[in-house]
């Protein structure tokens, strides 16, 4: 049988074992009670630069602007959770901008302008057809200080033989003079333009009030959760290159405002210079009697070529002609500019930083 002393050996012991395990079943109990968070419990930041940091943290969803959700309320509809939570938009910002040069539209200059006055210096009746070179020919221009009217200055009767060939078979005339006192307007203005601004992805951040329960260790906050991809972060207004050390997991996320500083634009359209392709034109008018009455021909006449008329038939009358319509033709006044000019970048005082957590799903 047991001593006295082993007696109360025994019951110390005992007495201790039951201590243990009252001790180990309060312990289970303080952690059941400081863990009943519903949602996930979130870390607040941690580390030197967590000060900076606000301490709630904020679901953000990222991902193609077209896929986006609407607003926050969705969120919360995502989520199952009824009318009394209520999920307010924090932020909503941008990245991956898609902002090409812009699209310059051709600069144009109003036309050249400029004076036609003078006749061609040489009208001749030729013994052969244009396409004969070297035929006989005769004086067919007008009197001197003609004015292109109605003449019968070297008229030829029906008939009239030049060597046994019919004289009246061509009637050719040297190019119209130039125009004279030319200008292109000297103008600057500018130019216009279209441009387009986009942005690839966006970014919807979402605050809660915290959910009822309590989180192990007390420095984690019970927050409401939406599945992937929505992720819990932290966010601060400015471009960081450092998130909080429980928060640097990946890299940190900057979002930008809609607006981007944008400079885009075309140089200046400017005008100036000669013109390129003006001349001068009018018409040759042919008559058989010598007052302009009964006309047989009528063909235009350039200050940039000869022209020659057949005339048929052969040997007709050539009793008058004239010259009519002298006009100045415009040239293109060459345009300069309509270039693109500058570029748009996001604003980095409209940035937002996000550190965010794992996914949920994904979480260690």
């Amino acid at each position: 049988m047991p001593t006295e002393e082993c007696r109360e050996l025994l019951l110390d012991a005992g007495t201790d074992a039951s201590d243990a395990d009252t001790e180990v079943s309060d312990a289970s109990d303080d952690a059941a009670e400081a863990a009943t968070c519903l949602g996930r419990c979130v870390p607040e930041p941690s580390s030197a630069s967590a000060g900076d940091w606000p301490r709630t943290p904020m679901l953000l969803w990222l991902g193609p602007r077209e896929l986006a959700p609407a607003s926050c309320e969705e969120a919360r509809k995502l989520g199952g959770y009824g009318d009394d939570v209520e999920f307010f938009e924090k932020y909503r910002r941008f990245a991956y901008l898609d902002a090409p040069p812009a699209a310059c539209d051709p600069c144009t200059c109003p036309a050249s302008e400029g004076l036609c006055t003078k006749l061609p210096e040489t009208i001749e009746v030729r013994a052969g057809t244009c396409a004969e070179n070297g035929a006989p020919a005769l004086p067919f221009g007008g009197p001197a200080g003609w004015d292109g009217s109605c003449t019968s200055a070297n008229a030829l009767p029906a008939g009239a033989d030049c060597g046994g060939e019919p004289c009246a078979q061509s009637v050719y005339a040297s190019p119209l003079p130039g125009p004279t006192g030319e200008t292109c307007p000297s103008i600057t203005k500018p130019s216009t333009f279209t441009k387009t601004t986009d942005w690839l992805w966006m970014g919807l951040a979402c605050e809660a009030k915290e959910r009822e329960g309590t989180c192990d260790p007390t420095t984690r906050r019970c927050m409401y959760d939406l599945p992937y991809p929505w992720l819990q972060c932290v966010a601060l207004r400015g471009k960081h290159d450092r998130c909080p050390g429980n928060y640097d997991r990946y890299e940190p996320i900057h979002l930008y405002g809609e607006l981007p500083v944008d400079t885009r634009g075309c140089t200046a359209c400017e005008c100036g210079g000669s013109p390129v392709g003006s001349a001068c034109l009018a018409s040759l008018r042919l008559y058989d009697d010598g007052e302009c009455m009964s006309q047989f021909s009528e063909d235009p006449i350039y200050s940039t070529e000869v022209q020659c008329t057949n005339v048929f038939p052969p040997g007709r009358a050539l009793g008058s002609k004239a010259i009519t319509d002298l006009s100045y033709m415009p040239g293109l006044c060459l345009a300069t500019g309509g270039e693109p000019t500058g570029a748009a970048s996001e604003d980095p005082t409209d940035a937002v930083t996000f550190c965010c957590l794992a996914p949920f799903e994904f979480a260690e």
